[in-house]
């Protein structure tokens, strides 16, 4: 499957091209969570959100299609991890308390058939985070940049395969599915760290190269790439917003029956 590989070849590099959850974002999904202990981490990846909840003493579970993500997520200390499609959980109705998922409903173009399929495991709740650029797609710029990358890849002999295609899902869309029983948002200044020009090299060497090109080949298509797309400050240093959706589980139960 076209995640899977996509995110085989981005393991290595997964966690440093990503800033860490904040304590913002920690305490909202930990306040949502109340009352449960059993979570399935629904595309659990590496493990940035399911390693600091196991550390505050909820039992997780998590499922991933890529072996090489989850793999870094045992290295962290998860342990019950299993292969597997989020669309089609190898779990038993209500198996665990709560299903959490993160930066995953974007590969998924029917969300309705997900969050029925997520309430099928939980007793209590069911939590979906959306990032701000579920608000705001990609603009026509930032789509043309990668497109070419994958141009100059290509004319230095590195041809790149196509993304995966992504699905902007909003709260307006989740709501008109089934109206959220709560849901949180989190804002927070901007990343602090690597500088704008840094933080779009490693973007285009994890996000369009995947690791598929040299070092010296990836330099210099950034070198040319920001040549004709000078990055404006307002792309990389805008602040974050996360919103985290919440669901009973048994508001739904009743979606696969529609």
């Amino acid at each position: 499957m076209v995640g899977e590989v996509e995110f085989d070849q981005i393991a290595p590099v997964y966690d440093e091209t990503r800033r860490p959850p904040s304590a913002e974002e920690l305490e909202a999904l930990v306040g949502l969570l109340h009352g449960c202990r059993s979570v399935l981490d629904a595309g659990i990846g590496t493990g940035r959100f399911a390693k600091p909840l196991a550390d505050r003493g909820f039992d997780i579970v998590g499922i991933d299609l890529s072996v090489a993500m989850m793999r870094r997520a045992r290295e962290k200390g998860l342990r019950t991890l299993v292969r597997g499609n989020v669309l089609r959980l190898p779990f038993a109705d209500r198996a665990v308390d709560a299903v959490f998922m993160t930066h995953v409903l974007q590969f998924i173009p029917e969300p309705r058939v997900a969050l029925a399929e997520l309430a099928r495991v939980a007793r209590r709740c069911v939590i979906v985070q959306l990032p701000e650029w579920f608000e705001r797609p990609p603009s026509p710029e930032w789509r043309a940049r990668q497109a070419r990358y994958r141009e100059i890849a290509a004319e230095m002999g590195y041809p790149l395969p196509e993304r995966g295609r992504r699905y902007w899902h909003s709260l307006e869309e989740l709501s008109e599915i089934a109206p959220p029983q709560e849901v949180r948002t989190v804002s927070g200044p901007p990343p602090s760290g690597p500088s704008a020009d840094e933080r779009f090299s490693r973007w285009a060497a994890e996000m369009v190269g995947g690791g598929r090109v040299p070092p010296e080949v990836h330099e210099t298509i950034v070198r040319r790439l920001r040549e004709e797309f000078p990055i404006q400050p307002s792309w990389a240093d805008r602040p974050r917003t996360s919103r985290f959706v919440a669901w009973s589980a048994s508001q739904l139960t009743t979606l696969s029956e529609r």
